[in-house]
């Protein structure tokens, strides 16, 4: 069989110009999802606060208290996690049943530090705002709106 030297040559810088890119960005994002695998429990409480603090629009020392309770919490979630999986437990409903009283605690621990309004938004931002509640926050979020538009007429 006869090969054009070439044209072997050609096939061949347009493979690496293609390959070499594909291999760089799988590299990159297999280095990212592994660089969030191997988040400490601070790290993920410290995220969540910064995010927290954000989307509620928390004062400094309500920032302070909920990353307190998250630094806490999720240490000792993570430590109980740990024990189940070191057990050898597989079964999906301990580890939920473990998750369920960790974010309990933490739930009941924002409601000693958030306003009621904050509290409201976190339960939506959860999922877990109740009918009644739902009300409320739809209420107070039109005299918000309301008072924003007025604020900037003045």
């Amino acid at each position: 069989m006869f090969f054009n030297l070439s044209s072997n040559k050609m096939t061949r810088n347009i493979v690496l110009r293609t390959l070499l890119p594909c291999l760089a960005v799988i590299t990159a994002v297999s280095a990212h999802a592994q660089n969030d695998e191997t988040k400490t429990p601070e790290e993920v409480a410290f995220e969540e606060s910064e995010r927290l603090e954000r989307l509620l629009k928390l004062e400094p020392h309500q920032t302070f208290f909920v990353d307190s309770i998250l630094q806490h919490d999720m240490r000792g979630m993570h430590n109980e996690l740990q024990a189940l999986q070191m057990s050898g437990t597989q079964e999906y409903t301990a580890y939920m049943q473990v998750r369920e009283k960790w974010t309990a605690r933490m739930d009941s621990a924002y409601k000693k530090v958030l306003s009621y309004d904050q509290w409201l938004l976190y339960r939506r931002m959860c999922g877990k705002l109740s009918k009644e509640e739902a009300k409320i926050l739809k209420a107070k979020e039109k005299v918000w709106k309301k008072e924003k538009k007025e604020a900037r007429k003045n």
